[in-house]
């Protein structure tokens, strides 16, 4: 074994190339490029992250690879680091440690793809890539399809047709294997973790930074980093949806809504929790608690097989309405309130999303204009919320409150596995760790 130790195993990556070769038409052929380095500043670059699609399949952290997949081979070319790179960023896979972190024994040199393109491309009946990701690859493979064509009378000819990658990757990337759900399990608690040190260390006088803080430090003792960044939103700030300056004092009577979670080797979770700054909640911010938890808990519940995300979000909404009425913050029947969606002034968002190798996965929610309906192995957020404006109409006591519940589902044929379902939830729960 070389310098690098396969985050994947082989039966995992196989079983996905596999998957992927009998989604492809016969004579067909996949490229897949690795994601592009990122400038932060000037020269210095953040981070390298691997293309989704390409780890998907390869389980590789080279920075400069290419896949090429057909349904009866895979190939892969790499550029291995030179003595200096290595000398100022670190070892890069060579040619014996590519083929130990993916399984995959045909690799190449990088300088070999130009030499095999043609040969690559030519007579093939359809070309999968992921088009406009790399406008310098578009006008090379399309430059070169088009000369095949050109020739078709010496007997050669381009691909009969070019579609996206994603009519391959996404769809199989959608459905999680026992092994991803087993890593999505270990995110999870992961995330769980930090977030219950995070309720234990929050105080009024504490900076939302300092609990960010904490967060990240347990992440990282455990191999893992931000899944996204960290919303961590004292107060009124919780009604922010995208807040993350995270530099705000918290105070005596405020809560926090924390989304915040892990990932791990490309494996992410999405979790959100809301918590007094100090030992109770405000009987205003458990009334809304206590609505945006019903309506979590009757989501998840409905997050079956044969269910659709709209159905779910339509059953989230209805308990919310309810809740607002019931305290007078929506006036009308429920039936008027959601024909005028007059709600949306406290509930602006979907109330979940694809979660896997990217926090906001890949995969269509709609087929031919119609919801998805679930399957088992999909997995999904369910984050219902509501935003309470600082508005004069607002009854003091319920402005500037954001609450906001999230979790990772898995759709079984058994129904729904909560995967955060550890992480406390009751306000009885969360004060006790206070």
């Amino acid at each position: 074994m070389g310098r690098f130790l396969p985050e994947i195993p082989h039966e995992e990556l196989q079983s996905r190339r596999k998957k992927c070769q009998q989604r492809m038409e016969d004579g067909s052929l996949l490229l897949l490029f690795t994601g592009p380095r990122q400038i932060l500043s000037n020269d210095v670059h953040h981070r390298f992250r691997q293309d989704s699609d390409f780890y998907y399949l390869t389980g590789l952290p080279v920075e400069e690879g290419i896949l090429a997949l057909s349904p009866e081979s895979a190939t892969v070319y790499i550029k291995p680091g030179s003595p200096e790179k290595e000398t100022w960023e670190g070892p890069q896979p060579d040619i014996i440690e590519t083929t130990e972190i993916s399984g995959i024994e045909d690799v190449r040199p990088w300088e070999k793809f130009d030499e095999d393109l043609e040969s690559l491309l030519k007579n093939r009946s359809a070309l999968y890539y992921p088009y406009s990701f790399h406008p310098e690859w578009d006008q090379k493979l399309l430059g070169l399809a088009s000369r095949l064509h050109l020739r078709g009378r010496g007997g050669d000819a381009g691909p009969g047709s070019i579609l996206h990658s994603a009519e391959l990757v996404h769809e199989l990337r959608m459905f999680k294997s026992d092994w991803e759900i087993a890593r999505m399990q270990e995110t999870a608690a992961i995330t769980t973790e930090a977030h219950m040190r995070v309720i234990e260390a929050t105080r009024p006088g504490v900076f939302e930074s300092e609990l960010e803080g904490v967060l990240f430090s347990v992440f990282r003792k455990h191999g893992a980093n931000e899944a996204y960044p960290s919303i961590v939103a004292g107060g009124p700030r919780a009604c922010i949806l995208h807040y993350i300056k995270n530099d705000a004092e918290l105070k005596e009577g405020q809560s926090v809504l924390m989304d915040a979670a892990a990932a791990r080797n490309y494996i992410h979770s999405d979790v959100t929790r809301c918590f007094p700054v100090g030992k109770r909640f405000t009987q205003e911010q458990r009334t809304i608690y206590e609505i945006v938890l019903k309506s979590q808990k009757e989501a998840v519940a409905a997050t079956v097989v044969g269910a659709t995300m709209d159905l779910v979000h339509e059953k989230a909404v209805s308990v919310l309405v309810e809740g607002l009425r019931s305290i007078g913050l929506l006036k009308g029947t429920t039936e008027q309130i959601l024909e005028e969606k007059s709600y949306r002034r406290f509930y602006m968002h979907r109330t979940g999303h694809w979660i896997g190798h990217d926090v906001h996965d890949v995969g269509r929610y709609y087929i031919e204009g119609k919801p998805r309906h679930y399957e088992p192995g999909m997995v999904t957020t369910v984050e219902p919320g509501l935003y309470i404006p600082q508005d004069d109409d607002i009854p003091a006591g319920f402005r500037g409150i954001g609450i906001r519940i999230e979790d990772d589902v898995v759709v079984t044929k058994d129904g729904p596995l909560n995967l955060t379902q550890s992480m406390p939830v009751e306000i009885e729960q969360i004060e006790g760790l206070k």
